[in-house]
């Protein structure tokens, strides 16, 4: 009779564990002489003359905009980068990198290539998701502003926030 061999089984090497830093950088951004960027945001039209540049733009873009209390801008993102015709994003994306900063409100701001500042259907459900979300979080929607060829659409002018 054969006897058994005893073997040790191998323990298997222990995966290191990571946790994940989140890290804030900011980066400068050159603005026109003249801009309102250092003043408290009033309208609108304040908004369209610093992102104005959007309307050149091929692909849609969504940027979210901090604000402090005194509606002076802390920072923008680059939220999303979409197509031609549309961006996809969950509305919650829109004001994630804004909350580290605490700020006292948001603007979204994004353009439409093909020149008409006009909202979609697409547009006005995501703004009503976002001020939704915003509302529950504590957090101001002021203004969701759509840049076309020299002209732009504000959903708190026309009362729709």
């Amino acid at each position: 009779m054969a006897k058994a061999k005893c073997t040790k089984k191998k323990k298997a090497p222990r995966k290191s564990a990571y946790l994940r830093e989140v890290q804030i950088r900011f980066r400068k951004k050159r603005i026109k002489d003249g801009s309102p960027v250092e003043k408290p945001i009033g309208d609108s039209r304040q908004i369209y003359e610093l992102f104005q540049d959007l309307q050149n733009e091929t692909k849609e873009k969504l940027i979210t905009i901090s604000l402090d209390i005194k509606l002076k801008i802390i920072c923008f993102e680059v939220v999303a980068i979409g197509s031609l015709t549309s961006i996809y994003t969950r509305p919650f994306e829109a004001i994630r990198a804004a909350l580290p900063l605490n700020p006292y409100g948001i603007i979204l701001v994004h353009n439409h290539p093909s020149g008409d500042p006009s909202p979609n259907k697409v547009d006005k459900n995501f703004t009503k998701k976002l001020m939704t979300l915003t509302k529950a979080g504590g957090l101001y929607f002021l203004d969701h502003i759509i840049i076309g060829d020299e002209d732009y659409f504000s959903f708190a002018d026309k009362e729709l926030i």
